[in-house]
C-alpha cells in the first residue's frame, strides 16, 4: 500500500527499562557452559528484568507518566493504543488501567484501542496511527508498549531465557506539515505458525515457549525477501528492526548487503536484550540523531503470529 497525501511524525518519545540487571554470564554458569557462550551467540550481555512488584500494566503508567511530565499542561490525545503479550490482568485491557491513571492530565477521553502483539506490535501501531491521522489531521495517537516476558520463561529454558528483557515505551504520534511520508507498509500473519511462539497455559501454569530453528526459518523465507523488495532500490536508507538477537539480525544485514550497500542498520540489544515490542522504540531513543537526520527509513518488527510488518518513511 502507498501513501502520498499524510505527513506524521514521532514525538516525546519516552522510555522506561527496569533498574535490574540479569547477566547473560551466570546463566553459563547455570548451564555449565563454556564462559560468555551465550553472549558470543546471543550477542547479549544482559538484561533488563523488572522486579517483582512491576507487571506490564505498572511499566506502562510509569512510562506514560514520563511522557506527560514532559507537558506543563493537560494534553491532547485522541486515540491511545497499547501494545502488550504479557498483561498481568487480561481484561480490562492495558489501555484502561493506563488512561486511569493519567486521565487527568488528558483534555478528553481517548479512543482505547488495545493490541495484542509481539515483535511487530510497534509497526502495526504506528501503521493503525497512520491511517486514523490520515482521515482526521488533528488526531494525536499515544502508544503505549510494554512486556515482562521475562516473568513467563521457564527457569531451566535455556534456549529463551537468555533472549528476552522487559521494558516499555510511550509516544504520540501526531501529523507534522514537516513530518514523515509513510509511502510504503506491509504486514502479514503465516498461517499454521501459532505454536513457534507460544505464550499458553499448562498445568495451571503461563509459560512462553519458543521453536528457535523455527524462527531462523522465518527470517529466510518470510522475512528476508520482503525487507530486500523494500529496500534493494533504495539509496542512502536507515533500517530501524526489531533487535531479535544478533544471529537474526547479523542475517539479516549481511544478507541486504548483498543487494545493497548503501543502508546503515543501527543495532541496541548487548545491555538489555530483546524487549519485544518496545525495542524499535528503545532503538530509535538511542538513535535519535540519526532517526532525525535520516532522509527514508524502513521500521520493521517480526515475531508472534509470526507476523512481519514494515513501514517505509521518507522526508
Amino acid at each position: 500500500m502507498v501513501i502520498t497525501k499524510n505527513r506524521i511524525n514521532i514525538k516525546n518519545l519516552s522510555i522506561y527499562l527496569p533498574k535490574k540487571n540479569s547477566f547473560n554470564s551466570k546463566l553459563d554458569k547455570k548451564f555449565g557452559l563454556k564462559k560468555n557462550t551465550l553472549s558470543k551467540l546471543t550477542g547479549i550481555k544482559r538484561r533488563k528484568i523488572s522486579s517483582i512488584y512491576e507487571t506490564s500494566e505498572s511499566m506502562a503508567i510509569k512510562v506514560a507518566k514520563k511522557l506527560i511530565n514532559k507537558n506543563k499542561k493537560k494534553i491532547n490525545i485522541t486515540h491511545l493504543i497499547t501494545v502488550s503479550n504479557t498483561p498481568k490482568i487480561f481484561f480490562p485491557s492495558l489501555g484502561h488501567y493506563v488512561y486511569s491513571k493519567i486521565s487527568q492530565y488528558i483534555k478528553s477521553p481517548p479512543f482505547i484501542i488495545p493490541l495484542n502483539c509481539g515483535c511487530s506490535g510497534y509497526v502495526d501501531a504506528l501503521i493503525i496511527a497512520n491511517r486514523i491521522i490520515l482521515s482526521d489531521k488533528k488526531s494525536r495517537v499515544l502508544i503505549i508498549t510494554s512486556d515482562t516476558y521475562s516473568k513467563f520463561i521457564k527457569p531451566l529454558d535455556k534456549s529463551i531465557l537468555p533472549l528476552f528483557g522487559d521494558g516499555a515505551s510511550a509516544s504520540i504520534i501526531e501529523y507534522d506539515k514537516n513530518g514523515w511520508i509513510m509511502e510504503k507498509e506491509f504486514s502479514e500473519t503465516i498461517p499454521n505458525t501459532e505454536e513457534n511462539l507460544i505464550f499458553a497455559e499448562t498445568n495451571g501454569k503461563r509459560f512462553i515457549s519458543m521453536k528457535g530453528p523455527e524462527l531462523i526459518n522465518f527470517a529466510i523465507k518470510d522475512i528476508l525477501p520482503k525487507l530486500i523488495e523494500f529496500i534493494k532500490n533504495e539509496k542512502n536508507i536507515t533500517l530501524f528492526s526489531h533487535q531479535a538477537s544478533k544471529i537474526v539480525l547479523n542475517l539479516l544485514k549481511k544478507e541486504v548487503s548483498n543487494i545493497n550497500m548503501n543502508f546503515k542498520f543501527p543495532t541496541y540489544y548487548e545491555n538489555i536484550g530483546n524487549l519485544v515490542s518496545t525495542s524499535i522504540p528503545v532503538l530509535i531513543k538511542k538513535n535519535q540523531k540519526l532517526f532525525n537526520n535520516s532522509k527514508k527509513i524502513l521500521i520493521f518488527g517480526f515475531g508472534v503470529g509470526l507476523t512481519h510488518s514494515y513501514i517505509r518513511l521518507r522526508k
